[in-house]
C-alpha cells in the first residue's frame, strides 16, 4: 500500500537527513582522537552499495512522475479566455522534474540493488537505513499498477503524489552533497537542476490542500482462506465469516445463495442478542441487518438456478452459525473482534448485491411462475398447475434490486486519511531543511 511504502521511505530518509559526519559513520577518521575502523577500499564499497540503493529510489521517483502526469495540470495555469478553446493541461514543472530524474538515472553508473542486497541486513546502521528505503521503493513500484496512477487519481491526489516525489528528490540532493567525500562517490547528474525542479513542483502542489487519502491506495496482498481448526470463541466465528467472504468470490448457485442468506439472518440475530448489553449500537445495526436478510430470504424463495458453485461458501456459512451457537452467553466479548464483524458484514453484503446483479444480467437465476394450464402426466389425483422457469431479468425484479441497492450495499463514505499521514510528511520536510546545532542556516557542505 502506498501509505506504508511511502511512509517507510520518508522515515528512513528523515533519519538519514539527521545524520552528519558521514565519514565517521562508515568507519572513517573522525574528529579529535577517533581512529578509522575501515580502509578506503571498504568505504568505497560502502559508497557503491549506497549508490545501488539510491538508484532504486530514483527509479521510483521517475515512475511516480510518469504515473501522475496524465491527469495532472499545474495549479498556476489560467483558464483560457475563449471558452471554446481547451485549457493548457501541461504541467511544466512536473515535465522538467521527470526529465531531470530520468537523466540522473541514465547518467548514473550504479546498477539496481540485487535481491541479496535488498534482503540481507548490513552491520552499519547508516547503510541499513538506505536498504530499508530502497526496499520501500522497490515495493512501491507495484502501487502504480494497482490504483495509484495512469488516470486513477483525482486532481488533489495527483498533486499530493507530486509533492511526495518532489520531497524525496530534494532529500536525495541534500544527501548527495553530504556524501560527496566518500571515496569513489558519484554525484547526481546536475543536482542543482534536480533541486530547482523539485522545489518548483513542491510549491505548485502546495497551492491546493493535499488529499492524504492517497495513502489508502496501491497494491495490497491478496486475502487468503484461514485454514486449520476453528479458533476458540468468537474468533472461530470470525474465521468462518472471513473464509465465507473469500469463498463468495465465485458465483454461487441459487440454492447455495439461499443457504448463505439464511446463515447471515441467523448470525445477525444471534450476534445482536449477544451484544445487546455490551454494545447497543452494534445491536441496533445487526438487528437491522437481520430484517434485511429476512426480506431477502422471502424474495429468493422462488428463485432457481443450477449454474454456479457455492458449496464451500455454504459450508463456511454453516460453520459460522454452529460455532456461534456453541458460545455460552457469559463468555467474555472482545470489542475488537466484534467490530471485525462489521467489516466482514459490509464486504459480504456488497458481494451478495453484486451476485444478484450478475445473476440477473447473465440470466443465471430463474423465477418459478405458474401458467394457465395443468400437468397432464403428473400422476396425481388432482393435477397441479403447470409451472415454468423464466429468467429473473424478464420478470418483475425491482423489489430484489431495490433491496440490494438500498439495504445491502453500505453507504459510501469518503476515504479518510490515516492519522499519521500528515505527521509523516511534516517530519520529512523538517528533516530536509534540518541544520545541525551551531551551524549557519545558509548552504553548507556536511561531512
Amino acid at each position: 500500500m502506498y501509505g506504508e511504502n511511502g511512509g517507510l521511505m520518508r522515515a528512513e530518509l528523515s533519519a538519514l537527513l539527521h545524520q552528519h559526519r558521514i565519514q565517521q559513520r562508515i568507519g572513517g577518521e573522525g574528529i579529535y582522537t577517533v581512529a578509522a575502523t575501515t580502509t578506503a577500499d571498504q568505504r568505497r564499497q560502502i559508497g557503491e552499495l549506497i549508490r545501488h540503493y539510491r538508484q532504486g529510489i530514483l527509479i521510483w521517483c521517475h515512475q511516480a512522475t510518469i504515473a501522475a502526469a496524465p491527469a495532472t495540470a499545474s495549479n498556476l495555469s489560467r483558464p483560457p479566455v475563449n471558452p471554446f478553446r481547451a485549457a493548457n493541461s501541461r504541467h511544466g514543472a512536473l515535465a522538467a522534474l521527470s526529465r531531470a530524474v530520468e537523466q540522473a538515472v541514465d547518467a548514473s553508473t550504479a546498477p539496481l540493488a540485487t535481491l541479496d542486497e535488498l534482503a540481507a541486513p548490513h552491520v552499519l546502521p547508516l547503510v541499513e537505513r538506505w536498504r530499508h528505503a530502497a526496499r520501500a521503493a522497490a515495493l512501491g513500484e507495484h502501487d502504480f499498477d494497482a490504483g495509484l496512477g495512469h488516470g486513477r487519481l483525482d486532481a488533489q491526489q495527483s498533486q499530493t503524489l507530486i509533492a511526495d516525489v518532489a520531497a524525496v528528490v530534494q532529500a536525495l540532493v541534500v544527501l548527495d552533497q553530504r556524501y560527496s567525500n566518500i571515496p569513489g562517490w558519484e554525484k547526481l547528474h546536475r543536482p542543482e537542476r534536480l533541486g530547482w525542479t523539485a522545489l518548483a513542483c513542491a510549491l505548485d502542489a502546495t497551492l491546493d490542500p493535499p488529499d492524504y487519502a492517497i495513502d489508502l491506495r496501491g497494491w495490497r496482498p491478496p486475502t487468503k482462506v484461514i485454514k486449520g481448526p476453528g479458533k476458540p470463541g468468537l474468533l472461530g466465528v470470525l474465521q468462518a465469516e472471513h473464509n465465507l467472504v473469500i469463498r463468495m468470490r465465485s458465483f454461487p448457485s441459487a440454492m447455495h445463495l439461499r443457504l448463505v442468506v439464511d446463515s447471515q439472518r441467523l448470525l445477525s440475530r444471534q450476534l445482536a442478542s449477544l451484544v445487546e448489553k455490551v454494545e447497543p449500537a452494534l445491536h441496533d445495526t445487526w438487528t437491522v441487518r437481520e430484517r434485511t436478510y429476512v426480506d431477502l430470504q422471502h424474495e429468493l424463495r422462488n428463485i432457481r438456478g443450477r449454474i454456479g458453485t457455492g458449496g464451500l461458501a455454504a459450508a463456511e456459512a454453516a460453520n459460522a452459525v454452529s460455532r456461534l451457537r456453541a458460545i455460552p452467553n457469559d463468555d467474555g466479548l472482545d470489542l475488537r473482534t466484534l467490530h471485525g464483524f462489521t467489516t466482514l458484514f459490509d464486504a459480504l453484503d456488497h458481494r451478495i448485491a453484486d451476485v444478484l446483479e450478475e445473476g440477473i444480467r447473465r440470466k443465471e437465476y430463474l423465477v418459478r411462475v405458474k401458467v394457465p394450464a395443468v400437468e397432464d402426466d403428473s400422476g396425481q389425483m388432482v393435477a397441479p398447475p403447470r409451472e415454468r422457469h423464466l429468467p429473473l431479468g424478464e420478470m418483475e425484479h425491482t423489489s430484489i434490486m431495490r433491496l440490494a441497492n438500498d439495504r445491502l450495499r453500505p453507504i459510501p463514505t469518503p476515504n479518510q486519511a490515516p492519522p499519521q499521514a500528515a505527521r509523516s510528511r511534516a517530519e520529512f520536510h523538517a528533516a530536509i531543511v534540518h541544520q545541525p546545532d551551531g551551524r549557519p542556516a545558509g548552504p553548507t557542505l556536511s561531512m
